[in-house]
């Protein structure tokens, strides 16, 4: 009996602290979405030739329902779309080693508009290294004729970017970690000096009120930006893990 009592406390627990996470992720997804230039973010969309209900960070801001502005939201795409279809920006986008989306644009011009993405695909192809370097993932773009000397120096260009994530990442929760470790010793004092206040009987003055309250106020913002701290370190966390992966495929 005592051991299914032991089960049952320790799934509750993990089920507690499951919910938790999820509720502060949810949180911090939700704060990062209101702080969006939500025109901007459609025109982005629009302008890497893709749809708004593909991209991912829209689609975290809707999954907590976070409060988007659809109107900017369309007509940055809108205009997004405008540009997409202009000469220089398809010949800009077969450089940048991206697919042409040629349902965006009017059928009128689009022989015009293939010769330019073309061109602009033969330049990105003849330098794997600026490709590699400029932190964008190779999308398999480049004929048969020059992959063969494209993907060897892309790997080293891709390598280095990678390694400078890295690096970044590593220096930033660093800092993060010592950020941490100041707040939570500021925690344990305010704590402390809480823990020191007289206990007043109901119903009787309060002479430590406002200190108690002053304490009270802290607490809470030290318990915020800890909150917020662990969560970025969390992040950066994955964001290391995936560059490393990434990195072994390319020894």
């Amino acid at each position: 009996m005592k051991t299914n009592l032991n089960l049952f406390l320790k799934i509750t627990g993990v089920l507690l602290l499951t919910f938790i996470y999820s509720s502060c992720t949810s949180y911090f997804v939700r704060k990062e979405c209101e702080q969006m230039n939500w025109y901007q973010t459609g025109f982005d969309i629009a302008l890497r030739g893709d749809r708004i209900s593909n991209d991912e960070k829209v689609s975290k801001c809707r999954k907590v329902e976070a409060e988007i502005s659809e109107s900017q939201l369309d007509t940055g795409f809108k205009a997004g779309m405008n540009r997409y279809c202009m000469p220089d920006t398809v010949y800009q986008t077969g450089k940048s080693g991206e697919l042409f989306n040629a349902e965006f644009c009017d059928s009128s011009n689009m022989s015009l508009l293939q010769k330019k993405h073309t061109e602009g695909n033969r330049a990105y192809c003849s330098d794997g290294y600026t490709a590699g370097i400029s932190g964008k993932k190779y999308k398999n773009v480049c004929q048969a004729d020059m992959e063969t000397t494209f993907m060897p120096t892309y790997r080293t260009g891709r390598k280095k970017f990678l390694d400078g994530k890295i690096q970044v990442a590593d220096a930033k929760k660093r800092e993060l970690t010592l950020e941490l470790d100041k707040l939570s010793y500021e925690k344990r004092i305010l704590d402390s000096r809480r823990g020191v206040l007289p206990i007043i009987q109901s119903g009787q003055p309060d002479p430590y009120v406002s200190e108690r309250s002053n304490l009270d106020s802290r607490l809470r913002s030290v318990d915020s930006d800890i909150s917020s701290k662990d969560y970025q370190r969390r992040t950066l966390d994955k964001e290391i893990s995936e560059y490393q992966a990434e990195a072994l495929t390319l020894q």
